[in-house]
């Protein structure tokens, strides 16, 4: 009997490390899926790409993308991988019909646990009808896309609620790169458009010219909205990390020829996670609109505020030494004090904020971004609210990240 309980302990021990690598695998998976969609354009080979990474992560037979159509009144498979998905792909369905409708009319999503919700008669239909199927829902942040779909799980049974998580979190991860590209791709078409209507212009008589003149109008306008949303954060309407570096470029430049300074600032907010998992991400959202309006307030017009992503922020400031720089942190932390109000909750922000100084920390984006984010991490560990960078900082930054 003595011998037993060492036994089962190592066997524990064995599970718990099997359970960690699965994890580590998933992460990875998780990770390398979302930099490979993020830095694709086009919309066919991102929905490749998402069907191929999901059916890896759950594990299953057939991995299927049904997109909501544009009148909203059907929808068609756009991709897929795996057991008879080239028979599937393609087709089109109305939106009353089978697990999809389901899960685009509920915007929820469908899996074997949704059965216990259900009344008998409605439970038994779905039973025979699904049969082994997890589905999520791709929800962009200005429309309902449509759904990540997995069908009988690799080696028989059913798929847990952790291939439903797992599931759920990456379809958060690709949707927004979907509706990205999707915008991308109506971008060129427009493009395209815009080219047709010019070759027109040439054959047409005056009326025609006037009619083409108006829909070339508007398309313009399409154009230049649609090249505002490639540029700009989707969430705060600030800068994304793009047009920052573009700005912080010609910063750089202007600095250089007039012999000026200019500084760069890395901002993080402070226990934002908690925020998410205590409040959930509509109120995380809001709460980093709310600071994107407070960045605005506190700047000059020459200077360019945006968002990286996250809760990070950036930004430059033109004909700005350090001593500049810092009045311009302790502006922003001062910023930070006010409570935010979210609908009935009041949240209290805070800030670290990095800053790097051109020519004297680094000349050239990549190197001074790094430096500001250096110090930022300094300013967080330190909870001193900002920092400069210095170059010993980096041996701390090494060993920080170091296994």
């Amino acid at each position: 009997m003595e011998r037993k309980k060492p036994l089962k302990q190592e066997q524990h021990i064995l599970a718990l490390e099997s359970e960690l690598r699965d994890r580590e695998f998933e992460i990875a998976l998780l990770k390398e899926t979302a930099d490979a969609v993020s830095g694709e354009l086009d919309l066919e080979k991102v929905f490749q790409l998402v069907v191929d990474r999901a059916r890896s992560l759950i594990l299953a037979e057939t991995v299927l993308l049904p997109v909501l159509d544009k009148d909203r009144f059907q929808y068609t498979y756009r991709a897929g991988c795996g057991k008879n998905a080239d028979e599937i792909v393609g087709q089109s369905l109305p939106l009353d019909l089978g697990v999809c409708g389901w899960v685009f009319r509920h915007e929820r999503p469908w899996w074997h646990g949704v059965l216990d919700e259900l009344d008998e008669a409605e439970r038994n239909k779905w039973e025979k009808e699904a049969g082994s199927i997890v589905l999520v829902p791709l929800k962009g942040k200005q429309h309902f896309l449509g759904g990540l779909s997995g069908i009988n799980k690799i080696g028989g049974g059913d798929f847990t609620r952790r291939d439903l998580d797992l599931l759920t979190l990456f379809a958060n991860q690709v949707s927004f790169t979907i509706e990205n590209a999707a915008l991308f791709e109506q971008l060129s078409k427009s493009k395209d458009q815009a080219e047709e209507y010019q070759r027109e212009l040439e054959n047409l008589n005056s009326e025609l010219e006037r009619r083409v003149a108006m829909r070339t109008t508007a398309l313009a306008d399409a154009v230049k909205e649609l090249e505002h949303l490639a540029l700009h954060d989707m969430l705060t309407d600030l800068p994304n990390r793009s047009l920052v570096e573009d700005r912080l470029q010609q910063g750089m430049l202007i600095a250089k020829r007039e012999k000026k300074f200019l500084s760069f600032m890395m901002i993080d907010l402070n226990r934002f996670k908690e925020v998410n998992d205590r409040y959930g991400h509509d109120v995380g959202d809001s709460l980093l609109r709310q600071v994107g309006m407070r960045l605005r307030r506190v700047l000059r017009q020459s200077d360019t505020a945006g968002r990286f992503g996250g809760d990070e922020f950036a930004i430059v400031l033109p004909s700005t030494d350090a001593d500049g720089a810092v009045k311009v942190a302790e502006k922003l932390i001062k910023a930070f004090e006010p409570t935010f109000k979210v609908g009935d909750k009041s949240l209290s922000g805070s800030c670290s904020i990095g800053i790097a100084v051109y020519p004297e920390h680094a000349d050239d984006v990549a190197s001074l971004c790094r430096c500001a984010d250096v110090a930022m991490y300094v300013a967080k560990n330190l909870k001193t609210g900002y920092a400069i960078y210095r170059p010993e900082d980096d041996k701390d930054t090494k060993s920080r990240n170091s296994p």
